[in-house]
């Protein structure tokens, strides 16, 4: 491979990588407000000796916590996993 091409892989290795962390950190921001008021509800509900209720928010709010970190998860993983390879290797 020549310099340049390897410049070139390297460029969109590195906008892939960035692309996806970007892409999990949006995700994650974006339904982080939905997890907080699913906590809230699920809280009142408590407060409100409402079981059932209490129940249905608190599944709600774990399902959502378990995307919530396997989304940042998968994007921090591939990004680590799309490093540039160190200097000392060829």
């Amino acid at each position: 491979m020549t310099v340049d091409s390897q410049a070139r892989a390297g460029s969109v290795r590195s906008a892939v990588r960035w692309g996806l962390l970007l892409a999990a950190v949006a995700t994650w921001g974006f339904r982080l407000p939905r997890v907080v008021h699913e906590f809230r509800a699920w809280r009142e509900a408590l407060r409100l000796s409402d079981r059932s209720g209490a129940a249905s928010w608190r599944e709600f709010l774990v399902a959502d916590v378990i995307g919530l970190l396997m989304v940042l998860a998968l994007g921090l993983v591939i990004w680590l996993v799309l490093r540039p390879p160190s200097p000392s290797q060829p």
